[in-house]
C-alpha cells in the first residue's frame, strides 16, 4: 500500500512559491518599466538589456537542469538541499537588478550581471521544487494537489504583492531607491519560504541525510544523452511549446499593465486594484483547479480553460475604455487561464514518468528544468513584444502619449494574450496525449 503524504505538506507546498513569486513579481510587473520610466534608459538601451538578459536566461534554464541532474550536494537530499543553500545567494544577486549605479552604460552592465547570476541559481532552486513533486508522490491525485498548491502560492503572492508593493511603487514614480529597498524586503520572505519547505520535506527525498553515500553519486548520462532522451518524449516536447505560449500571456499582461493604465487610461494608481483583482481571480482559479483537474482530467482542464481564456481576453476590446470594466473582463479570463496553469507541474511530472516507462532511464531533474525553460522562452517573447511594440509606436517615457500610441498599447494589451492562449491550447490538444489513467 502506498503511503500517502500528510495534508500539511500537500496543501502548504506552495509556500516556497509564494515567497519566491513575491520577489519575482518585481521583475514581472516592473522590470521593463523600471528600465524606461525609473532608470530612464532610452527604449533602445532598455530593449537591449531585456533581450540580452532573457536570451542568456533561456540557456541558463537548461544549464540548471544539467547541474541539478549531475551535481548532488552532500547533505539534505538531491533536490531539497537547494531549498536551503540557493535562496540566500539569489537574494544578494537579485538586489543588483534594481539599482542604477553610475552612467547608463555601467548601470546596464550591473543590472545584466545581477539578472543572469541570480537567475542561474534560482533556476536550479525552482527546478528542484518542481522535481520534488514527482519525488514526493507517485499518486496522480497527490501530484495534482501538489501542483495546484504551487499555483495557489503563486496566485496568493500576486494578491499580497498588489496590496502591499504596488501602491508603494506607484506612489514613488521618481524614487529609484524604493525599488532597491522593496526588493531587499521581498528577498528575505523568499528565503524564509524555501527554508520552511526544506523543513517540511525532511526525509522525503530518497537521497536524504540518512543516505549521504548515495547522494554523492553522479549520473552517468551525458548531456547529449539527456537531450536525446528528451527528444524521444513527444508529449513532453509539445507540452514545452504549449507552456511557452501559456506563460507568454501571463507575462505580456503583467509587463504591459503599467503602460496601459498610465497611457491608455491615465490612471496609474488604479494598477494596484487591477493587480489585486487579477490575483484574486487567479487564486480562485487555482482553488477550483484541483477539483476540476480530478473531475475532467488534467489534459481536458488545460486546453479547455485556455480557449475560454482567449475568448475572454479578446472580448475586452468592447470594455477597454473604463478601468473597472477592463479589469473585470481580464479577471474572468485570468481565472480561466489559471486553471491550465495549475495543471502545469503535474503534467510535467506525468511526462517524466512516461519517459521513465518508455526508456527505463530517469532524467527527472533535466526534464523538470524544461518547465523553467518554457518560462524563460516566454519571458523572451514578452520582452520582444514589449520592445518591438514600444519602438513601433514611438513610445517615450517623458512625452505625452499621442492617440496612435494609446491605440497601439490598447491593441497589444488585448490581443496578444488572446492569440498566445489559442496557440497554446492548439499545440497541447494535438500534441499531449498522456491521459490521467495512463500516468
Amino acid at each position: 500500500m502506498v503511503e500517502k503524504l500528510k495534508k500539511s505538506l500537500l496543501y502548504t507546498y506552495g509556500i516556497a512559491d509564494l515567497g519566491f513569486v513575491l520577489m519575482v513579481n518585481m521583475e514581472v510587473y516592473f522590470f521593463p518599466a523600471f528600465l524606461t520610466d525609473y532608470a530612464l534608459f532610452p527604449v533602445s538601451l532598455a530593449g537591449k538589456v531585456l533581450l540580452i538578459t532573457s536570451s542568456i536566461d533561456i540557456l541558463f534554464a537548461l544549464v540548471a537542469g544539467v547541474l541539478l541532474h549531475k551535481w548532488t550536494l552532500k547533505f539534505g537530499g538531491k533536490y531539497r538541499s537547494w531549498f536551503l543553500v540557493g535562496p540566500p545567494i539569489v537574494a544578494v544577486l537579485f538586489l543588483l537588478q534594481f539599482t542604477k549605479i553610475g552612467s547608463n552604460s555601467f548601470a546596464a552592465v550591473v543590472i545584466i550581471f545581477g539578472f543572469i547570476s541570480s537567475h542561474l541559481i534560482w533556476n536550479i532552486v525552482v527546478t528542484a521544487g518542481g522535481s520534488m513533486v514527482g519525488r514526493l508522490s507517485r499518486l496522480p491525485e497527490e501530484r495534482t494537489i501538489l501542483s495546484t498548491s504551487r499555483a495557489q502560492g503563486i496566485s496568493a503572492a500576486g494578491l499580497i504583492f498588489s496590496v502591499t508593493v504596488v501602491p508603494i511603487i506607484t506612489a514613488h514614480t521618481e524614487d529609484i531607491s524604493v525599488f532597491t529597498t522593496t526588493v531587499g524586503g521581498l528577498n528575505i520572505m523568499m528565503v524564509l519560504g524555501y527554508w520552511y519547505i526544506f523543513g517540511m520535506t525532511a526525509g522525503k527525498d530518497p537521497y536524504d541525510e540518512a543516505n549521504s553515500d548515495i547522494s554523492r553519486e553522479k549520473s552517468d548520462l551525458s548531456v547529449w544523452e539527456m537531450i536525446m532522451l528528451t527528444l524521444t518524449n513527444p508529449p513532453l516536447i509539445l507540452l514545452i511549446f504549449a507552456e511557452i505560449f501559456r506563460n507568454s500571456y501571463v507575462l505580456i499582461i503583467t509587463a504591459l499593465a503599467h503602460y496601459y493604465f498610465e497611457s491608455v487610461l491615465n490612471e496609474l494608481t488604479f494598477m494596484s486594484i487591477f493587480i489585486l483583482a487579477i490575483s484574486v481571480a487567479r487564486l480562485t482559479g487555482t482553488v477550483g483547479a484541483s477539483w476540476i483537474g480530478i473531475k475532467i482530467g488534467k489534459r481536458n482542464a488545460y486546453w479547455i480553460s485556455l480557449l475560454l481564456a482567449a475568448a475572454g481576453f479578446g472580448s475586452a476590446l468592447f470594455w477597454s475604455g473604463n478601468a473597472w470594466s477592463f479589469t473585470i473582463v481580464f479577471c474572468i479570463a485570468s481565472f480561466l487561464g489559471m486553471i491550465a496553469g495549475a495543471m502545469s507541474t503535474a503534467l510535467f511530472s506525468d511526462a517524466v514518468i512516461y519517459g521513465e516507462w518508455k526508456t527505463g532511464k530517469n532524467i527527472r531533474a533535466f526534464t523538470m528544468a524544461l518547465q523553467s525553460f518554457a518560462i524563460k522562452v516566454a519571458v523572451f517573447i514578452r520582452n520582444l513584444v514589449v520592445w518591438i511594440s514600444l519602438t513601433a509606436i514611438g513610445y517615450v517615457a517623458t512625452a505625452e502619449p499621442t492617440s496612435d500610441i494609446v491605440e497601439g498599447i490598447r491593441a497589444i494589451t488585448i490581443f496578444s494574450p488572446a492569440v498566445v492562449c489559442i496557440i497554446s491550447a492548439a499545440i497541447f490538444f494535438f500534441g499531449y496525449k498522456i491521459e490521467d489513467s495512463t500516468s
